[in-house]
């Protein structure tokens, strides 16, 4: 529900011009404080946000390795239908944040993909329940039928993030 940190971290990634930083600047909203002071908006905007292709390249990694988990082992899926889900949505953050144009939503990958997803939005929406099975404890179980949907998508899904990857390290 809520997360804490100290004011040290918070700078650094600040100055990194960290995505979870601009994250907070665009989204956060002070709830409380002891010392009544908005430390948040004393800092003002991140740093620029440079890592975008090696982040990209991070969280496509982590989709990758949590795909190849999937498909050698069933007893860990929502764990790793979850973490495809999470190597999806930050490599889109990332991607997005460093072309100037934040979007730290949920469906950050599918406004991405614009009107010509690669896969079944329903796909989509098992790999978000997921997420919040995993993280949150919260939904309902899959049946046989979503998580094959799910594990079907992952290849198209890697695509389209292999396609992004391409222009963005090769132009094309």
């Amino acid at each position: 529900m809520f997360s804490i940190y100290s004011h040290a971290k918070v700078e650094r990634i600040w100055q990194d011009g960290n995505p979870f930083a601009w994250h907070l600047h665009l989204e956060a909203r002070l709830i409380y404080a002891s010392d009544n002071c908005d430390h948040l908006s004393e800092l003002g905007p991140p740093a620029e946000y440079t890592g975008s292709q090696k982040d990209c390249e991070r969280f496509f990694s982590i989709f990758k390795q949590a795909r190849e988990s999937a498909r050698r082992d069933v007893a860990s899926i929502v764990f790793d239908l979850s973490t495809a889900f999470l190597g999806l949505r930050n490599y889109s953050s990332c991607y997005l944040l460093g072309r100037g144009r934040p979007d730290f939503s949920r469906n950050v990958a599918l406004s991405l993909m614009r009107e010509d997803p690669p896969v079944d939005i329903q796909a989509y929406r098992i790999l978000e329940r997921a997420r919040l099975l995993c993280t949150r404890g919260y939904g309902a179980a899959f049946t046989q039928a979503e998580t094959s949907l799910a594990l079907n998508a992952l290849p198209a899904l890697q695509d389209w993030m292999n396609h992004l990857r391409d222009e963005e390290i090769y132009g094309r």
